[in-house]
């Protein structure tokens, strides 16, 4: 799928959208869907073998590979077997584990926390991560100049990181004010190294105070040029750039056609993660239905199916290509999203009223064939120690639709059959458009929704563009709705980066521009507040808030759909976005098909 990432341990934002199909399910389909559960498989490691490649189809090209100006899921996922963080998630438990670090130790206070790294960790170019590294990578991040901005701002908690005791493997980071997710935050970032991307030791000149301000650090000519280089193409796509001490070497990127990585013969850290395959290669493919021939052609080994249709009756026998499904619960929610920028959208009547023209129901069980739970907030919903559960949930109602567009004084006074109102001491018809990737599956979800609001006097249509531009589009806020989804993280939520506005200018995950005070005041409050209790009261206002307003119109919790070749072993789907772990597969020797055992 092409996405957008959220950077709170890799939420992530699918722009291109898990629905398309036709007709109910068949008595097979709701038995299919009754009988696959969450449950994990076992490990299957006995008598593993590494070696052959592994294709994974993807819609489209990644944005950018380096993963502090990435802002692409795709991306993310390609970057997740190349670098590594301090700790990691635990893919059962979602607890937090050592990896190139310890655990850390935090202050009575929690306004420190330091970390001990692995002696043994080791970028694939052999030189050891060190104290340099960490703190040369928060600096990256730091700096108001680099295109970060949907990672940077979990980092305002963050006043400095420091060596401790001239330790080249320990380091210090200092916080502003104590966090309960300052943890989370400190965890997840990637370590890059900094004899590649700073072999000048320019980023040691630059002080945590000018980090503050982007004015003063406009008047820094180093840091000006340092942002230039790092926010460059050639910095993201250039194979001597792309260094990591992960399991996995970037080896390629064949722009149209894909990623290649190569294992890390060398990799540090075997005992903690596998690296079976001896390529991992993420194939661009652009048309669905060119990518499910691939898939039976064998010239594709995994890929996420977006149709339903194709997935429950395209692929109803699914052996006699050699293929398995797998139906994991990758937590997410989508939603539309109304541009707050746009005079048609910033009357919450009017967005309400929007939302009582989506028959999600109707979509879910005839469209998706029963992939989706309706939603009504941004909390994933098996959340329960979070959700509001209050919130009522929102049906298909046009006569309500009809009276609250009439309330904010949308009429159709020339009897043209749209709807219209006197706005800025001009008539403005109700019309708009949904701005879309190409894509079938996404287009078709749309069009329903169009036919919906057309009945009650709305007039939309759906333009689509290539996903490039599209993204571009919509960082820079040139858009009036879209259709879109976030993962659900399985660390505990923090809505500032999606809903704070200070995340609504420049390329921020507020997108649509929602400015609330209210919100902004009860996500900080949020964000600051270490007892437990009062940050669970806090975090349901705020939701009660967002259900009130609708700056997006909550859909559903869809699941997720993926088909694989058979050859594969520990084929495991975990409950986290994205579900597969493709380092861990394994082929037997002689079933191997495209390289030899390699046992290095």
């Amino acid at each position: 799928m092409n996405k957008l990432k959220s950077t709170a341990l890799l939420a992530v934002l699918v722009f291109s959208i898990i629905i398309s199909g036709c007709g109910g399910k068949t008595t097979q389909q709701k038995t299919e869907n009754k009988n696959q559960s969450n449950d994990i498989p076992a490990v299957d490691t006995n008598g593993a073998a590494t070696g052959d490649w592994l294709i994974i189809r993807e819609m489209s090209d990644p944005e950018k590979l380096n993963p502090i100006v990435s802002n692409d899921a795709s991306a993310s996922e390609i970057d997740s077997y190349i670098y590594e963080s301090l700790l990691t998630q635990d893919k059962v438990t979602y607890e937090l584990i050592p990896l190139l670090s310890s655990m850390p130790e935090v202050s009575p206070d929690n306004l420190t926390y330091t970390f001990t790294l692995n002696k043994d960790a080791k970028f694939s170019d052999g030189k050891p991560v060190t104290a340099a590294d960490v703190i040369f990578s928060l600096k990256f991040i730091k700096v108001p100049l680099v295109d970060d901005a949907a990672l940077r701002n979990y980092f305002d908690m963050v006043d400095k990181v420091e060596m401790v005791d001239n330790d080249q493997y320990k380091v210090k980071f200092t916080l502003s004010q104590p966090n309960w997710r300052g943890l989370y935050t400190l965890a997840a970032f990637q370590v890059l190294p900094k004899h590649i991307l700073d072999p000048g030791n320019v980023t040691d000149k630059f002080s945590w105070e000018e980090f503050k301000d982007i004015k003063t650090a406009q008047k820094n000519a180093d840091m000006q040029k340092f942002a230039d280089f790092v926010n460059s193409q050639e910095v993201s796509r250039e194979a001597k750039y792309l260094i990591g001490s992960g399991p996995y070497i970037f080896e390629k990127w064949d722009t149209g056609a894909g990623v290649t990585l190569t294992r890390n013969n060398n990799y540090w850290g075997k005992s903690l993660a596998a690296n079976y395959p001896q390529k991992i290669i993420f194939k661009t493919i652009q048309d669905n239905s060119a990518a499910l021939v691939s898939a039976k052609n064998k010239e594709v080994d995994a890929m996420y199916v977006i149709k339903p249709s194709d997935f429950y009756k395209d692929l109803e026998n699914p052996d006699q290509f050699n293929l398995a499904k797998a139906r994991p619960f990758e937590p997410a929610y989508t939603y539309l999203a109304w541009n707050q920028l746009n005079p048609l959208f910033q009357d919450k009547k009017v967005r309400m009223a929007l939302a009582y023209l989506v028959d999600r129901k109707s979509i879910i069980d005839k469209v998706m064939f029963g992939d989706g739970v309706p939603i009504q907030s941004h909390i994933f919903y098996q959340n329960k120690k979070l959700l509001n559960s209050d919130l009522a949930e929102i049906q298909y109602d046009p006569e309500k639709a009809k009276k609250l567009l009439e309330e904010a004084g949308w009429k159709d006074t020339d009897g043209d059959g749209v709807l219209d109102k006197v706005v800025d001491g001009k008539k403005k018809d109700f019309k708009f458009t949904f701005l879309s990737n190409t894509n079938p599956v996404r287009k078709q979800i749309l069009l329903v929704i169009v036919d919906a609001l057309k009945k009650v006097g709305i007039q939309a249509e759906v333009q689509e563009l290539e996903w490039s531009v599209y993204l571009d589009k919509t960082k820079k806020h040139e858009f009036e709705a879209t259709y879109s989804s976030w993962t659900s993280p399985t660390t505990p939520p923090d809505p500032y980066q999606i809903w704070h506005s200070s995340q609504s200018e420049g390329e921020g995950s507020n997108y649509i521009s929602f400015k609330n005070k209210t919100s902004d005041s009860l996500i900080v409050a949020y964000r600051n507040e270490m007892d437990e209790s009062k940050r669970i009261a806090l975090i349901k206002q705020w939701q009660q808030l967002i259900y009130d307003e609708q700056p997006y119109t909550f859909l559903w919790s869809p699941r997720a759909r993926y088909i694989y070749d058979k050859r594969f072993k520990n084929a495991r789907w975990y409950n986290i976005q994205p579900s597969p772990s493709y380092n861990e597969w394994w082929v037997p020797a002689g079933s191997q098909k495209y390289t030899q055992n390699k046992n290095n």
